[in-house]
């Protein structure tokens, strides 16, 4: 019963220590999570190499096979599809079954309107 009549009294001195410890562990806990993030690698995206000559990490200079064209050096607005395909649909570059088709089987229409006037039509699996 003392307990009940102690924080009745104190009641707004209880729930400001409260708030304090509260957000002094959030605060803790958001200063480890930026710590952590800042010690990974952040991600860059360069362009492809196409044959140039590099040093590896011995110092000894390599080269670098050449980029097959059916698969890097396609404009961003390309679109592929399937030689053999019996529903005519065609993936954009970004598109998991897009990697899928063989280089052989593989045709590229310069736009997405290029392959709608061949008859194709948007995979389900694409998104724009």
């Amino acid at each position: 019963m003392n307990l009940i009549k102690f924080f009745k009294q104190y009641q707004a001195e209880v729930i400001l220590a409260i708030t304090i410890v509260l957000i002094s562990i959030t605060a803790f806990n958001l200063g480890k999570i930026s710590a952590y993030q800042q010690g990974k690698t952040p991600i860059t995206i360069t362009e492809p190499d196409n044959g140039k000559q590099t040093a590896d990490r011995s110092g000894k200079e390599t080269q670098n096979p050449k980029l097959t064209p059916n698969t890097y050096n396609l404009a961003p607005s390309s679109v592929v599809a399937s030689k053999n395909s019996t529903s005519k649909a065609y993936h954009f570059l970004w598109c998991p079954s897009a990697s899928k088709i063989a280089d052989k089987n593989k045709l590229t229409f310069a736009t997405e309107a290029a392959a709608i006037s061949a008859g194709y039509t948007l995979a389900g699996n694409c998104t724009r």
